[in-house]
């Protein structure tokens, strides 16, 4: 942006505070940030219970951000000041499981960490099988934290799921692949959320990680044809040695749709920068992003498979780069 001239012919300065994934930090940071260091803007933060909290603090001061956050109910509490741009958390296993009833799968379990994100996620998982038809054998959410999963592994076998539909972020989606090879229960679909996103999933698994489905907002894959998104893959990787994940695609696209807000607006006044961002069509690096007036966008968002060890889109159709594959008997595969 800077290279460019900055915005509107100032020079961008950019903070990066951390909130230690605390909430009450996160609250008195951007309290600091707007009230003491007197920013033009600000973005974030990461992580919905985050979100909901600090979007009350961004309300009294009436300044727009756009939290990197895909709980829902943010935005239906009347707020006028936060902005999604990302598919919401009901919506992450909806490819999932439209997969599932497109190989013949009938009995399913949904499962979930406590937080807010992954409630949210397992109840819109619970909704969408609902539609499709699926019959949910187990809902159960476990504590934060957890890492022995074998009493639920085995009620999940024991009821005759045949996937597993686990709203989880990384050490507990580890976990419980690992869990269901060494309990050697089989399912047809593992789909998880987060946790097999991040490149250290397939890293910590080796071919365990194999099969497993899981849900990215963006993936660093030209085919998909979003203006910009080859620039920012080649730039990323010559600077930091690896293709860009999808967090670093959020952050980029943040300050791109926060660009054209405060350019629409001619200013760096927050009513106005808030008016750009309810109001405007932006093209991004994740394609283009308009919202409603709850501030929600219509993101849908990408469901891959691992297959030899990489992230393959397998839904939707029209972006998939590869057949979905079930998973296989644990006898029929390759041993660690």
């Amino acid at each position: 942006m800077n290279a460019r001239g900055g915005l509107l012919g100032h020079g961008v300065e950019l903070r990066i505070l951390d909130d230690k994934s605390d909430v009450r930090t996160a609250i008195e940071l951007y309290e600091r940030l707007i009230t003491k260091d007197k920013v033009d803007l600000v973005l974030g933060p990461y992580g919905s219970s985050h979100a909901d909290a600090v979007a009350n603090v961004l309300e009294r001061y009436k300044q727009p951000s756009l939290p990197s956050a895909v709980s829902k109910v943010i935005w239906q509490r009347g707020r006028k000041y936060v902005f999604n741009y990302l598919a919401v958390a009901q919506d992450y296993q909806k490819g999932a499981l439209h997969l599932a009833k497109q190989i013949g799968v009938k009995r399913i379990a949904i499962i979930g960490e406590g937080s807010l994100f992954p409630r949210q996620a397992s109840e819109g998982a619970l909704q969408w099988a609902k539609k499709l038809d699926l019959e949910v054998i187990l809902l159960q959410s476990y504590r934060k934290k957890e890492t022995d999963f074998t009493a639920l592994l085995e009620k999940i076998n024991a009821r005759g799921a045949e996937a597993i539909f686990s709203n989880s972020y990384f050490e507990d989606s580890v976990a419980q692949v690992r869990q269901l090879r060494k309990l050697n229960i089989n399912v047809k679909i593992l789909a998880g959320t987060v946790g097999p996103a991040l490149p250290k999933f397939v890293e910590e698994l080796g071919s365990t990680a194999e099969y497993v489905l899981g849900f990215s907002s963006w993936e660093p894959k030209p085919v998909l044809g979003h203006p910009g998104m080859k620039e920012f893959i080649q730039k990323y990787e010559k600077r930091y040695g690896v293709k860009p994940n999808y967090h670093a695609a959020r952050g980029f696209e943040e300050l791109q749709i926060m660009e054209a807000a405060v350019k629409h607006a001619g200013s760096f006044d927050p009513e106005r920068v808030r008016d750009a961002l309810a109001s405007i069509r932006v093209e991004t690096i994740a394609g283009p992003w308009k919202v409603d007036e709850q501030g929600l966008s219509n993101r849908e968002g990408l469901t891959f498979q691992i297959q030899n060890r990489e992230r393959v889109i397998v839904w939707p159709a029209h972006k998939a780069e590869a057949r979905f594959l079930p998973m296989p008997r644990w006898e029929e595969r390759p041993k660690e």
